[in-house]
Formats: C-alpha cells, structure tokens, sequence
C-alpha cells in the first residue's frame, strides 16, 4: 500500500494505450512502477500512514439507501444551478433533505432554482444536510451504471459518506442555513405552454449564439392559440446582437392560458432543457416580473422543476 499524486496518477492512466496496465510496488522507497506496452513510468509515493484517515459509516445516521442511476439524474439536474463563487457559501451546495421518506436536493444561485424529489424505500431520519455541489458532480463521474449507493451523515454531522461497491467518497458538509425554497415555489400559475423538448433546446442554442454579447437576453413571447384552441399557440424566442444580427425563432405549443412575453436569460434555459429527457416541457407563467417555471412533461419526467427570474427589460 502507497500513496501516490492523485493528479500525476489520473494524468498518466489517462494517456495510456487502452490495453492492461501493470502496477508493482517497491516498499522499501514507496515507489510505484506503471508499466503498459512499451510505457513505463515510477511515481514515488509517501507512507500511507500519514494519510488522513477516512471514516465509515460506523456509529453514523441511519443509511439512505438510493439508487445510483436515480442519484446520478437527480445531481444532473440540480448541481448546475448552485453557485461558482464563494461569495455565499451556501449557494455553492445542494441541500439534501430526507423528510416522510422523500428525498429532496435543491440548489440555488440566487437567479434560479432547481428542485428534484425522489422516493425512498426505505424510512431514513438524515434531516437536512449541505452537500458541495462539486463532490456530488464527482461523484456521479464515478458511480457505477446500477446498483445501490448508501449515503450516511456521520456522527459529527459535519461530513458525509457515500457507499457503493468498490468506491467510497467522503466530504465535508457545508456549514450555514439553506433558504426556505419551499416558500417561494409559485403555487399557481396564469399561462401555461408545452413545448417539444428537443425544439426548445435547439432553439435556445441558436438564439443564444446572437444573446451572447447582449447580457444573454432573450425574450420568450407566448402566444394563445385561436378559435378556443383550434390553432395551436406558440412560443418564440427572440434574440439580438447590434454588431451580429438577430435570431428569431417560433416554437409550436399548446397553451393555456393569456398570451406574455417575459425575458431571461438564455443560459439559463439552455442549462434546464440539457438535462430533462422528456419528450414535452411545460413553461407555467404569471406575468413578465415573475419567476417562470419548466418542468418536465409528462410521468416519467420524476418531481422535478426549475425556477428562473425574469431579466428586466434594459433594450
């Protein structure tokens, strides 16, 4: 056993041909030989008694107990929207809630929302935990296809364990008090359009091109469809650039509800509709100075929705 760099070590596995690679260890100088074809390279390593040692789960929280392609959906749709900045700690992680066998992540930037629910098996009393939003997006670059992952709180309540076959990650919780996000989470809405998801998103991607060097503004007008809904309605995106051009693109929807346009940032469109892999998205609405929701479509789009602030209107 040995302790190697960890970025030396992922940076040389990685640029090996793809064939068997060999380690040999010499413990008499902590050296680490990698051999693979004709490549071969020695790291030296440290004594790996001077590692930090890693906790278990051992006298921790009850275990909740998920599954891993669920997990790795639910950090998807929710790790993109916490914060880059450590301006606000709190916002730079996913509050993980297990509450009436339900667990919650929600992560926030103060521009947006993003709120995905799953069910659990089994009964679990973890409570409300800070997870950084970056552990959980290395995590789920290292769970397996299937399978069970054990997430444990430990006893100090400061750090979290995440327990699968053959891997073991451990982090260091986030200290601070999430906002109440539940009290914001609009209860009603007055317009309401469904969209094709992969339209959306495509469209989203052109007009952002010309969004870009304007603040990433883009206006979404929905239209009422005619004749008590005989015609279909539609929702159009509208971008410009004063050095490029502009972008304009229609989006056939069913809509109810009174036409609006509203503006936002087109990021931040693009961001929700990469990650919701239903056929149809809904857009719910109230009026232009309020915040929009997308949600997915349809039963197997899971409890998951988005909430993005509008842009005011400075065009």
């Amino acid at each position: 056993m040995t302790t190697v760099p960890a970025k030396l070590f992922t940076e040389l596995i990685s640029n090996l041909p793809a064939t068997g690679i060999e380690l040999a260890l010499s413990p008499q100088n902590q050296s680490l030989k990698v051999s693979s074809q004709r490549s071969q390279a020695s790291i030296r390593g440290m004594d790996p008694a001077d590692f930090p040692g890693i906790p278990t789960a051992e006298g921790g929280e009850s275990p909740v107990l998920l599954d891993a392609a669920e997990l790795r959906e639910m950090i998807s749709q929710t790790t993109f929207a916490a914060a880059t900045d450590d301006a606000r700690p709190v916002f730079t992680g996913v509050l993980a809630r297990v509450l009436n066998n339900t667990l919650t992540f929600a992560s926030a930037d103060s521009f947006r929302l993003a709120v995905r629910r799953e069910p659990l098996a089994s009964d679990a009393t973890a409570g409300d935990v800070l997870i950084p939003a970056r552990t959980l997006n290395e995590l789920a670059r290292i769970l397996p296809g299937e399978g069970t992952v054990k997430m444990v709180v430990t006893p100090g309540r400061n750090q979290v364990l995440f327990e699968t076959e053959g891997i073991n990650l451990v982090s260091s919780l986030i200290a601070g008090q999430f906002p109440n996000f539940e009290a914001i989470l609009p209860k009603t809405h007055a317009t309401r359009a469904t969209i094709n998801t992969a339209d959306f998103r495509q469209a989203a991607k052109r007009v952002a091109l010309f969004a870009r060097d304007s603040s990433n503004i883009v206006r979404l007008r929905v239209d009422a469809g005619e004749n008590g809904g005989i015609t279909p309605g539609t929702v159009t995106l509208q971008a410009n650039a004063d050095d490029l051009g502009d972008a304009v693109e229609p989006l056939p929807a069913a809509v109810d509800g009174a036409g609006l346009e509203v503006i936002f940032n087109v990021k931040y469109l693009t961001d929700v509709l990469g990650v919701i892999d239903t056929e149809e998205v809904a857009l719910e609405l109230n009026t232009p100075q309020q915040p929009g929701v997308i949600k997915p479509n349809g039963a197997s789009g899971g409890d998951y929705l988005y909430i993005i602030m509008p842009m005011h209107n400075t065009r």
